[in-house]
């Protein structure tokens, strides 16, 4: 399937998670989620701390709504099978021209350490590669969030590169390690 072809937006399901889209009802646990803790600040680039009904607005009306009509952005929320509150979202950004896309993604603190982001990953890598027929995912994480390197390569994807002084943050040069996977 191209993913110019997905009519409405994809609703993914693992063993215990549904992936779909975010709503205007999950913009109170969205701020709640990125306010409890710095560090989805200090691990992503563009996660702002403290995080403002604003921010969480633009989320849904810039990226998630208008990525989806454009198809240049597939932002899912993840929640636990049974329970519909968003625990945190995952993204694929397609570069259509090349035939791959990056993943990023954040999950609430209080649900780290069960497999979730994995078990979402997994799934996000087969939508991308079946669905959207895609030939490369790729994933960054900065040194001091080895844990993402973890999922990545529980995922399947295996170190491209260490780039450094990738990013510019917080007054400071970012290296990056750099996950992929090929189809």
């Amino acid at each position: 399937m191209n993913n110019q072809n997905l009519q409405k937006f994809p609703e993914l399901q693992t063993a215990r998670l549904i992936l779909n889209r975010p709503v205007q009802s999950d913009l109170d646990d969205l701020v709640h989620h990125l306010n409890s803790d710095s560090a989805f600040s200090e691990n992503t680039l563009n996660i702002p701390f403290p995080y403002k009904r604003e921010h969480a607005e633009f989320f849904l009306n810039e990226l998630v709504d208008k990525g989806f009509a454009s198809r240049n952005n597939f932002t899912f929320a993840i929640r636990e099978k049974g329970n519909p509150r968003l625990i945190g979202a995952i993204g694929i950004h397609p570069e259509k021209n090349h035939h791959k896309a990056e993943v990023g993604y954040w999950l609430a603190k209080e649900f780290w350490n069960n497999g979730y982001v994995s078990e979402a990953l997994n799934e996000i890598i087969r939508f991308a590669f079946e669905e959207l027929q895609l030939h490369k995912i790729h994933a960054s994480h900065f040194p001091h969030n080895p844990a993402s390197g973890r999922i990545m390569q529980k995922c399947g994807m295996k170190l491209e590169a260490h780039l450094k002084k990738e990013f510019f943050k917080n007054g400071r040069f970012i290296d990056v390690y750099r996950y992929s996977i090929l189809k």
